[in-house]
């Protein structure tokens, strides 16, 4: 069967108490020697009773008293700068715990001064009657809050102007001059190209019109192979006078 689910709370029956605690030390006994048994570990184990004049001390006091001087001597003493007692850490988590209250009252007083300045504007209060001091004083401060919070924004927004009308730097094109003495180099040296390539065409030029030149021989009718492979040489293929 299972076990009760045990309730983590002080037990406020004195005689209920006493004996949780005697039957519980007992089991905290037989787990520590269960521990030092199963594991081969150094273990002790001290427990301070309410109402007790001396703590209950497991195994022994000689042995738990030469166990804590090896424990202190090799402690690191470093180690205990970030390390806190009860009282200690009970304070630091009050402290902790006031300031996320103030925090909050802050912002509630806020909201609340919020709505108090919205009903106001929409006519819920005309003349402020039945506005006490704090709610003045409140209101006040949110007014100049918001005062400086517009003129900072309308500060940027003319800064933002001034750059914005600002010229643009100009930057300098090439003139009309420029550009045309470009053209011109391009097109002398285009042009001192083609002069280079002209001088070796003429050969090749005047080959090719004493090709398509016409032929005239002074025998009429004859016909040879030369004939055939001049085709502007109509007279001698068509029977017709050469010229003389």
């Amino acid at each position: 069967m299972a076990r009760k689910k045990v309730n983590l709370q002080w037990i406020s029956n004195n005689a209920t108490r006493r004996a949780t605690y005697k039957r519980r030390s007992q089991g905290l006994e037989k787990k520590a020697s269960e521990l030092t048994t199963l594991c081969g570990i150094k273990l002790c184990v001290v427990m301070y009773g309410q109402g007790e004049a001396q703590p209950k001390v497991w195994p022994s006091d000689e042995e738990a008293k030469e166990l804590l001087m090896k424990f202190n001597s090799t402690l690191d003493v470093s180690s205990l700068k970030k390390t806190k007692n009860q009282e200690e850490f009970l304070h630091s988590r009050s402290l902790k715990l006031h300031e996320q209250v103030s925090k909050l009252d802050h912002e509630n007083r806020e909201r609340e001064t919020l709505d108090l300045l919205h009903d106001i504007m929409y006519g819920g209060r005309p003349g402020l009657v039945g506005t006490d001091k704090d709610e003045l004083l409140s209101l006040r401060d949110m007014v100049e809050m918001k005062m400086r919070k517009i003129k900072a924004r309308l500060q940027q927004l003319v800064v933002g102007e001034r750059v914005l009308q600002q010229p643009l730097p100009q930057v300098m094109l090439p003139t009309s001059s420029l550009l045309q003495t470009q053209a011109s180099c391009y097109t002398y040296n285009e042009m001192q190209s083609m002069a280079v390539l002209e001088e070796h065409r003429p050969l090749q030029q005047n080959w090719r019109l004493a090709n398509l030149a016409p032929y005239y021989s002074p025998f009429a009718g004859c016909s040879s192979g030369c004939e055939m492979m001049h085709p502007y040489n109509l007279g001698a293929c068509s029977g017709l006078p050469s010229a003389q």
